[in-house]
């Protein structure tokens, strides 16, 4: 039987290197475990091409952005980084799917191109998302899906590059070679100072420019906050080039969720509390109905003192709201009223009486427009009304096709989005403008302060209205165009203001 042989005194730098010696594999297991520990995670640079890529989109901005003035500028910039998205996309893309994504981006950007505002902003950023969502998963993803990606990027994303950086140059080994040479550099340096010094005492130009170095007077003209503006472009453009599951992180997965039945939740939310409610709520409702007809049709006067008028914008916005609250209700007891043919007629009953009052709520908003003109506010309750109208068709919709929430869902953001994106397209300040001075109403009623205040983009109806009636509406006010909507450059050019001065250079 061996034994092992242990001899002591011997310096651990000696038995270390005689770890070959050993006989254990205890020992030898143990060792094992030390050389295989893992190393510390470091993003590794998948394709070098992404560098040169990620230079040359600072360099674009650069010249798009730095100190100019935003236009179309940031449509052309999106496009590009859509286009090296796509070219650093792992899997190779085809021609259907270049002309497909294009086709999607450039379709996204077309409001940017009308006007940069924060909305047209807002589906620019959507569609570059979506870019990436696709390029890297390959599919097309659900909307909460793209909007987990665009927190990441915005979070974790921004700070890749720097992470990378540092954790690459953590890992670097350095030589004992250039230890040495590091070492063979201080006499040089310390010396050559020395004699630096003593040549700028006898020359006044390198001692002006040392004076200038010792000062950071060049870093003025290398510019900071360019150099700063270029640090931001690089890390935000970083996560888009180097998309990885290392930041990324996991997708969340759709699960279903197992429903808890409490018991204060059965007791109170249940069938007969239902059929209890319908009847309630509709009955509520036919007596609000049939007050509104007896109002709007003339049968039925409005209380002492009270004016159409105040009739009408009383109750525009509660029965909006009153709409929303059905609709909440509506999806709530889905379950229940699905299989009970009196509820689901009782639910038909009570959604169609609120069909009824959103489009009361309107007609009543247009009554206080005509007497009060039209604002963006106002304008925005008309949009609002109509998309919750829409919402609660859909909801009648899948109670009566038994379609699931998530559907529901989808079909709500679609309008949402659709109705905003038509928006983008429009010139508000121009429509209430005209609106406000075409209605039939005195001209003393007109409130010239409001209009005059809607910006540049409401001259056209102001020039119009001028030259009909030989007046000048806006005296005093400041009718030249504002810097926001004067093209100065090819980039900050937009469909709209070009519109608007070859209007008024005509």
């Amino acid at each position: 039987m061996s034994r092992q042989i242990e001899i002591s005194g011997v310096p651990d730098c000696i038995r270390l290197d005689g770890w070959w010696l050993e006989t254990s594999t205890a020992d030898a297991s143990a060792r094992n475990k030390v050389q295989e520990q893992p190393k510390p995670r470091v993003s590794r640079l998948r394709d070098p091409k992404a560098l040169g890529v990620l230079a040359f989109l600072v360099l674009l901005a650069d010249w798009l952005f730095w100190r100019k003035t935003p236009g179309i500028s940031v449509a052309l910039f999106v496009m590009v980084l859509s286009v090296a998205i796509l070219a650093l996309r792992q899997k190779r893309t085809t021609w259907k799917e270049w002309c497909g994504a294009l086709a999607f981006q450039l379709a996204c950007n077309f409001p940017v191109i009308e006007l940069l505002q924060p909305l047209s902003l807002l589906f620019s950023a959507a569609g570059l998302i979506g870019i990436a969502v696709w390029a890297f998963y390959g599919r097309l993803v659900e909307g909460r899906q793209m909007a987990w990606l665009m927190v990441r990027v915005s979070t974790v994303g921004a700070f890749l590059l720097p992470r990378s950086v540092i954790e690459n140059v953590q890992s670097t080994q350095i030589k004992v070679g250039f230890k040495q040479h590091l070492k063979a550099l201080v006499i040089p340096v310390v010396v050559g100072g020395v004699f630096l010094v003593l040549l700028a005492t006898a020359n006044p130009l390198l001692d002006q420019f040392l004076q200038r170095f010792t000062q950071f007077e060049f870093v003025s003209d290398i510019d900071v906050f360019r150099l700063v503006f270029w640090s931001a472009c690089a890390c935000v453009l970083w996560p888009y080039l180097h998309l990885s599951h290392c930041w990324v992180g996991e997708m969340p997965t759709h699960t279903k969720s197992m429903q808890v039945h409490a018991p204060w939740r059965a007791a109170l939310i249940n069938v007969s509390s239902v059929r209890n409610s319908l009847f309630l709520f509709n009955g509520l409702f036919l007596i609000q109905t049939f007050m509104d007809l007896g109002v709007l049709t003339g049968g039925v006067a409005l209380p002492d003192g009270m004016t159409y008028a105040e009739y009408a914008h009383r109750g525009a916005y509660p029965l909006v709201a009153t709409a929303i609250l059905a609709g909440v209700f509506a999806i709530t007891t889905r379950s229940m009223v699905q299989g009970d043919r009196i509820l689901k007629k009782l639910m038909y009953l009570w959604l169609g009486q609120n069909l009824f009052l959103v489009v009361t709520a309107a007609f009543r908003l247009s009554l206080y427009v005509e007497v009060y003109t039209l604002t963006y506010l106002r304008l925005a309750a008309f949009i609002w009304m109509g998309l919750v109208f829409v919402g609660i068709s859909l909801i009648l919709f899948q109670i009566a096709h038994a379609k699931s929430v998530g559907w529901l869902v989808r079909g709500n953001l679609i309008a949402l989005s659709a109705t905003l994106y038509i928006c983008c397209f429009i010139n508000f300040a121009w429509v209430i403008a005209d609106h406000n001075l075409t209605r039939k109403a005195p001209q003393h009623q007109i409130d010239t302060t409001y209009i005059c205040a809607l910006g540049d983009f409401a001259m056209p109806a102001i020039r119009a209205f001028e030259t009909e009636n030989d007046t000048t509406l806006c005296a005093g006010h400041d009718t030249s165009l504002r810097r926001q909507t004067r093209i100065q450059n090819w980039r900050d050019w937009g469909f709209r203001k070009w519109q608007l001065q070859v209007y008024l250079a005509g």
